[in-house]
């Protein structure tokens, strides 16, 4: 399976798969508690931690040349929290995500005080909505709450290249990665 949405409810999910697609945010493996912008070039928040708002970079973009967008972020934010029960409790303090600018997002938490869900939220694995919500070669409409072997469309530095199901995993580096 190549879905992360479903990942520990349905099939199982094909090892590399978070290579295909970048979070808001990504660790810094040698500070604790430290994140650097990765598909966000910018994030803020107020002094209570009420809300935290996170600015894409004007760069992003998926393999098929497409910017990454706030409607990505907010499409996956919702799919997630709706069909992961991991993600469900992961994210049970935000109560939405919405566009608040031309490349921005923000997550608005139950309350102020918490200190940890912008950090929390900048882990959000973001995914494609134009292409959940397209079609695949076959003409059939794609479905984020099923697993799938169609090669996920990514925003990451590597995409699948080849597979057998079961079996073995090619990856390749994408030459033209934004990041």
């Amino acid at each position: 399976n190549f879905n992360s949405v479903v990942a520990g409810v349905k099939g199982s999910l094909a090892m590399g798969t978070e290579l295909f697609n970048e979070t808001l945010m990504t660790a810094a493996l040698d500070e604790v508690s430290t994140e650097y912008g990765l598909l966000a070039e910018a994030a803020s928040h107020p002094d209570d931690f009420s809300f935290v708002t996170y600015r894409l970079r004007a760069n992003a973009r998926w393999h098929d040349g497409k910017p990454v967008t706030p409607d990505d972020v907010i499409f996956s934010f919702d799919v997630f929290k709706k069909n992961s029960p991991y993600h469900g409790a992961y994210y049970r303090h935000v109560m939405k995500a919405e566009k608040s600018g031309e490349r921005e997002i923000t997550f608005t938490f139950d309350g102020p005080g918490n200190r940890e869900l912008p950090q929390i939220v900048g882990q959000l694995s973001v995914l494609p909505k134009h292409w959940w919500e397209g079609t695949d070669k076959s003409g059939k409409k794609r479905d984020v709450t099923q697993t799938t072997l169609e090669p996920p469309l990514g925003s990451g530095p590597y995409r699948l290249k080849d597979f057998v199901a079961g079996h073995s995993i090619v990856y390749e580096n994408v030459a033209d990665y934004w990041g």
